[in-house]
């Protein structure tokens, strides 16, 4: 059997080695740290920014729905008229349009669709308001007391 035997001058190279192994580790740890706080202030720096955009934010529908509370809720024929010119049409065209909506009112109820029909019965009604109000009481027939 055969022992090894380590020299001193291995040894000392080993233990160089070792050394300058450590010494790297060392500088990549401090590389790894400078890099980490650089992207911590970083990340602070981006909270910052979002708390101050939030705020903004928050103050801007604040102000909307202020605005919204001042102003008072358009009639139902100013509605009407109103969704009319954003469909590009005019009153002319309301009893053509009301038809479509009945069509589309029943087709949703064939098929089923509770929230298609909520929706085509908030438009209808509105209609039919309007055209009331344009027709009048005495002339549809309402009986006002």
């Amino acid at each position: 059997m055969v022992e090894p035997r380590t020299g001193f001058t291995e040894l000392r190279a080993s233990l160089e080695t070792i050394c300058a192994h450590a010494r790297e580790l060392r500088i990549a740890s401090r590389a790894r740290r400078h890099h980490l706080s650089a992207t911590r202030r970083e990340i602070v720096e981006v909270l910052d920014r979002a708390r101050v955009t939030h705020e903004a934010a928050s103050q801007l529908i604040a102000s909307l729905r202020t605005e919204v509370v001042r102003q008072t809720a358009p009639e139902p024929s100013s509605a009407v008229l109103t969704a009319l010119a954003i469909l590009g049409r005019d009153e002319s065209e309301l009893e053509e349009l009301a038809d479509d909506l009945i069509a589309a009112f029943k087709a949703a109820s064939a098929m089923g669709d509770e929230e298609g029909q909520r929706l085509l019965a908030v438009a209808l009604k509105l209609i039919g308001r309007h055209l009331a109000m344009q027709v009048g009481p005495k002339a549809a027939g309402v009986v006002m007391n």
